[in-house]
């Protein structure tokens, strides 16, 4: 008996557990029907996910579905080859025309005590003659110089002349004579490549040359960020190139080239302040604007300066805020015109602004001076105006023979 009881009970369980068996696959099946039934039409429900090896936290959700659509094929862009330029043949040839300068300067500190000290540039070979190899620079950079010295490419020094300086433009000329050149070899130095029709325009790729810190000549790379920045110095203010081409002091005087190898512009300055917060804002003097000048140094004869021309005019420069506020160009404003004056004899008026000499844009009462004065009384030169005629203006070019400050009445 006790036989068959156990084999009743085993029979029972086993068919118990058979039917949860099939209970549990019953219930799986169903899940997965719904599975398939709750996906997108057309579509079929993908359990894989793009999950990284070994990344058991991702929960990133399943991509969305979205409705179809048609790919147009975009036009095609033509594509101009641009000749490639290599920086350091370029710089090869240019710095030849490159030049360094050191001078010894006497200064006066604020308690009229007197000083010397070095000062550190560079210079552009801008012509040769047989009288004399010409080197452009600025002004600075020569200011109370007593001794100037040209290192050349090759190594060689040379004693330099200043031939005229301009404080206004910040430029200025050295000539070393022919004669003193003859144990230099020809091949070692070169005139620069200046082109003054040269568009430069923001974006341009520019190659800077000079020698920064006076370690020697160094090449800097960079872009032209702006073009007729107005930056104010102590003279007063000046249109000049912006890059963020590095230049660093003793950069001043030098090249500012652009990627044929012609000089676009003279290093001139930086902006910089403590802890170095500002970076990448250099400027150079256009060489438009300083060729007109250099030429004028180049030719000028020294004499005393009691001989100097004179207007005979009282003037005021146009500031950024007067041209804004009254719409006038940039220039100096005429205030008061002498009469028996050298201006009043050739027709200036007051309210004139006057905006060059001789073809040299100016735009401070320190410019105009420097470039009348630059001449001897007696010299004829021209005035660009612009006048005040109704409701608006026009420019005139008027020629004026300069007279000796003395002579002009009070």
């Amino acid at each position: 008996m006790k036989v068959l009881k156990y084999t009743a009970l085993f029979f029972c369980f086993v068919l118990i557990a058979g039917c949860a068996f099939f209970g549990v696959l019953h219930v799986l099946n169903s899940r997965d029907n719904t599975s398939e039934q709750s996906s997108p039409e057309g579509t079929k429900a993908d359990t894989k996910t793009d999950k990284p090896a070994g990344d058991k936290n991702n929960t990133d959700p399943s991509p969305t579905p979205v409705s179809s659509f048609t790919i147009k094929e975009a036009d095609r862009v033509n594509v101009q080859t641009v000749e490639s330029v290599t920086i350091n043949a370029l710089a090869e040839s240019a710095l030849k025309s490159v030049v360094q300068i050191n001078a010894d300067v006497r200064t006066t500190d604020a308690w009229g005590r007197s000083q010397r000290g070095t000062s550190q540039g560079s210079g552009i070979i801008l012509d040769k003659d047989e009288e004399a190899l010409y080197i452009a620079t600025n002004h600075h950079v020569i200011d109370g110089a007593e001794k100037i010295t040209v290192t050349f490419p090759d190594g060689t020094e040379k004693a330099a002349v200043l031939r005229g300086s301009d404080a206004a433009g910040d430029l200025a000329i050295l000539t070393i004579a022919a004669d003193d050149l003859s144990d230099i070899s020809s091949d070692s130095y070169a005139v620069a490549s200046v082109n003054p029709e040269s568009v430069v325009e923001v974006g341009d790729m520019v190659v800077a040359l000079g020698n920064a810190l006076g370690y020697g000549t160094s090449v800097t790379v960079g872009y032209v960020s702006a073009t007729d920045r107005e930056v104010a110095t102590e003279e007063g203010e000046l249109l000049l190139i912006q890059t963020d081409a590095a230049i660093n002091p003793g950069n001043s005087g030098g090249a500012l080239i652009n990627l044929d190898g012609e000089v676009i512009g003279i290093n001139s300055m930086k902006y910089s302040e403590s802890f170095s917060r500002i970076e990448g804002m250099g400027f150079a003097i256009p060489i438009s604007q300083a060729l007109p000048i250099l030429n004028e140094l180049k030719q000028q004869k020294s004499f005393p300066a009691e001989e100097a021309g004179y207007l005979g005019v009282y003037i005021t420069s146009v500031t950024s805020d007067m041209a804004q506020t009254f719409g006038w160009p940039k220039g100096v404003y005429v205030n008061t015109v002498t009469e028996g004056g050298a201006a009043a004899k050739a027709g200036i008026l007051p309210g004139d602004i006057i905006l060059s000499v001789n073809g040299i844009r100016v735009l401070n009462t320190s410019q105009l001076s420097a470039r009348v004065t630059a001449y001897r009384a007696g010299s004829e030169i021209t005035l660009v105006v612009s006048r005040e005629n109704g409701d608006s203006r026009t420019e005139l070019s008027i020629p004026v023979t300069l007279m000796e400050k003395e002579s002009i009445p009070e």
